[in-house]
């Protein structure tokens, strides 16, 4: 088993560098040669989490979750970030980027960027974030897209779950109501 291991750490890297083609002379420029590949920006880790909010990223709410929609009922696939199965970060950065917005990979780096909203002034468009299987942990592990609030302050969210895309009330999800940890706006609504 240490050998299989051996062999992944040892051709993962050239796996990925490979597909880019980016020519190197010998293995001691790869690292450097990595930094050439042009790559996607990413918004991640905003210093001033109003930046997001400032910088012209102003989206149509009802937009966004009326493009969310489409996709319950799709699979739920690890990794996955399209529309033949999405996995939950896989799903809220593919509706995002589709309104020009390119998120992190990951549900634990998507809960740093945008503004911190505390859980009675959550929107429609906000995302919110669980922890993962584990209800001990304190570590985010799941991420989801409010597409409703109630006059009671429930929170309808749409995620990819293990049972594939759904929507959800929190208060009827004692699941996810025990795990809920944050919450974060990353756009705010263009103005009616």
């Amino acid at each position: 088993m240490k050998f299989i291991w051996f062999i992944i750490v040892l051709f993962l890297p050239f796996y990925g560098f490979t597909q880019h083609a980016v020519p190197v002379n010998d293995t001691t420029d790869i690292l450097s040669s990595l930094n050439a590949v042009k790559r996607p920006q990413i918004i991640d880790n905003v210093s001033d989490s109003t930046q997001l909010l400032t910088a012209g990223m102003q989206i149509e709410i009802d937009s966004l979750i009326g493009f969310s929609k489409k996709f319950l009922g799709t699979p739920y696939r690890y990794g996955g970030r399209s529309p033949k199965g999405f996995d939950c970060s896989g799903f809220v950065g593919y509706v995002f980027k589709q309104f020009g917005v390119v998120l992190p990979p990951s549900s634990r780096s998507q809960a740093l960027v945008g503004e911190k909203v505390s859980r009675d002034s959550i929107q429609k468009g906000d995302l919110v974030f669980f922890k993962g299987r584990s209800s001990k942990s304190n570590s985010i592990g799941h991420v989801a897209l409010v597409v409703a609030v109630s006059d009671t302050n429930d929170i309808q969210f749409i995620h990819s779950t293990r049972h594939g895309l759904r929507l959800d009330w929190l208060s009827e999800e004692p699941y996810y109501k025990n795990r809920f940890m944050a919450s974060r706006r990353l756009v705010t609504e263009l103005p009616k």
